[in-house]
């Protein structure tokens, strides 16, 4: 049973519902070592720290290209290497994103919400494209009301903008919405529109997803029934 205060529920894509971000870290690894790069745990760490702040630009059109560079960097590669790196963790990186499965429990939960009744939204970085050839594929489209993309707002995440948007195409009130993610910029920018906010410990940001406070946290999408009742 989900409290009686919230009509809407508003996912992020990858790292939320689909299963791509740890492989993604394992890839540019094996990437960079394959180039000659032992990375150490400092490396690995320094390269952690700084997704954050990398991440907050993928609304941009360039910001794949911007990602894989500033990764090279913190992962210490020379120039000429890195951008060898980036030709090759690009191809990498897109079969990723063909391939990765839903998060187990995802099809589970979307159905169980819907059936509440609950609004559902995605809100991602993701170009509309992108976005819809990965609900297509991994058959969830048919569950969300509105998906909003880094093609429908002036600024992305960490910003408000993107879930201020989706609230405006369902018809809710943002004390009505909880924003599940598993980012600190979704949490900041659920928090920015006035949402309750869930983080989810599935990725490789966890550290960072505990600092941003979100209203309740879950380590598995199977918990998010009982957290929505609570919240």
């Amino acid at each position: 049973m989900v409290s009686a205060l919230i009509r809407a529920v508003l996912f992020d894509l990858d790292g939320t519902l689909v299963d791509c971000i740890r492989p993604m870290e394992t890839a540019f690894v094996e990437i960079v070592e394959g180039m000659g790069r032992k990375l150490t745990e400092e490396d690995r760490s320094n390269v952690a720290e700084n997704l954050s702040s990398i991440l907050i630009q993928r609304s941009s059109p360039f910001a794949g290209v911007t990602f894989m560079w500033r990764l090279g960097g913190y992962a210490g590669l020379p120039r000429h290497k890195n951008l060898v790196m980036m030709f090759r963790a690009s191809r990498r990186m897109k079969r990723i994103t063909g391939d990765s499965p839903l998060f187990v429990g995802a099809m589970d939960l979307l159905g169980r919400l819907r059936e509440m009744p609950l609004k559902l939204g995605i809100v991602t970085t993701r170009s509309a494209d992108e976005a819809a050839s990965i609900m297509k594929r991994l058959s969830i489209a048919h569950f969300f009301e509105v998906v909003v993309t880094r093609d429908d707002a002036a600024r992305g995440k960490p910003y408000p903008d993107p879930v201020q948007l989706a609230l405006k195409r369902l018809s809710t009130a943002p004390e009505e919405a909880v924003v599940i993610g598993d980012m600190p910029t979704d949490i900041e920018s659920g928090k920015g529109a006035g949402t309750k906010t869930v983080g989810l410990l599935l990725g490789i940001f966890n550290k960072e997803l505990v600092a941003a406070k979100p209203d309740a946290l879950a380590t598995s999408l199977q918990e998010i029934p009982t957290i929505l009742s609570l919240i």
